[in-house]
């Protein structure tokens, strides 16, 4: 990518974030209406901060934003236990989840916004261990999940048996898992790795398995007018989310990302 489109590309994000900024201070006293935002408490920063410092995380850029539009107060609520989030959403305990893989069973509990980035799950090792270029080989390795998720029913979809999947808490104990040899493989999301492997430059990418997807932000069946809402928002948004993706993710992840969506 040439100096040129990374400059133009910032360029853009930057104008966006200096207009919301001050379309939020034109708006004087703050708003008393509230959006509660379920966030899963293992996600990586990079996608949302719980910082109050820093760089907000991709999603949480997207959230402050469309609560600006819409005088709206953020409230965060950090969610432990993966398989709670679309619970704790029916249960009027929150109002939108960030991040969730938009898939047909899911789509029966709750309604999905638009795209917000692309999803395809892939096999990642980690060095020395074995390598998972090919499905086959993946059946053969102990491979961890996280149960009640998309990664976890992408490793079901692969073939791996049962017998060889080792459950774990979230995505921070499965990577440590896998740092640790009690595994020797995991099923993620492409952008989930992209992430991780900034962290832990020694993870490979593999095989991808199943086919390319969505990652949206989910609201309740009943709350169509947040979601008309949320899609305009998204809509209106699509040159600065490309922008964020830049921002947030290195080259590699985005020609990897880019390879995922051709294969």
């Amino acid at each position: 990518m040439s100096m040129r489109t990374r400059t133009r590309l910032a360029v853009a994000l930057a104008m966006e974030l200096v207009a919301g900024t001050a379309r939020a201070a034109d708006r004087g006293p703050a708003p008393t209406a509230s959006l509660r935002v379920l966030v899963p408490a293992d996600e990586m920063p990079e996608m949302f901060s719980f910082e109050s410092r820093g760089l907000p995380g991709l999603e949480r850029e997207l959230v402050e934003g469309f609560c600006r539009l819409n005088d709206l107060r953020l409230e965060i609520v950090r969610v432990s236990a993966f398989e709670e989030l679309i619970p704790m959403l029916q249960r009027g305990e929150g109002d939108l989840i960030t991040g969730l893989v938009d898939t047909e069973a899911r789509r029966q509990k709750v309604a999905f916004s638009g795209e917000v980035y692309p999803v395809r799950h892939m096999a990642v090792t980690r060095r020395p261990g074995p390598l998972a270029r090919r499905v086959d080989a993946l059946r053969a390795l102990r491979v961890g999940v996280i149960p009640g998720t998309t990664w976890e029913q992408a490793v079901a979809d692969a073939g791996v048996p049962k017998a060889r999947r080792v459950a774990f808490r979230d995505a921070d104990a499965v990577l440590a898992g896998l740092r640790a040899g009690q595994v020797d493989a995991v099923v993620m999301t492409v952008f989930d790795f992209a992430l991780a492997k900034r962290h832990d430059p020694e993870l490979e990418a593999g095989v991808f398995v199943g086919k390319t997807g969505a990652a949206a932000f989910a609201v309740r069946l009943a709350d169509a007018r947040l979601l008309e809402a949320m899609n305009g928002y998204l809509r209106g948004m699509q040159q600065a989310r490309q922008s964020l993706m830049f921002k947030y993710l290195s080259d590699d992840a985005l020609t990897l990302i880019a390879q995922a969506r051709r294969e």
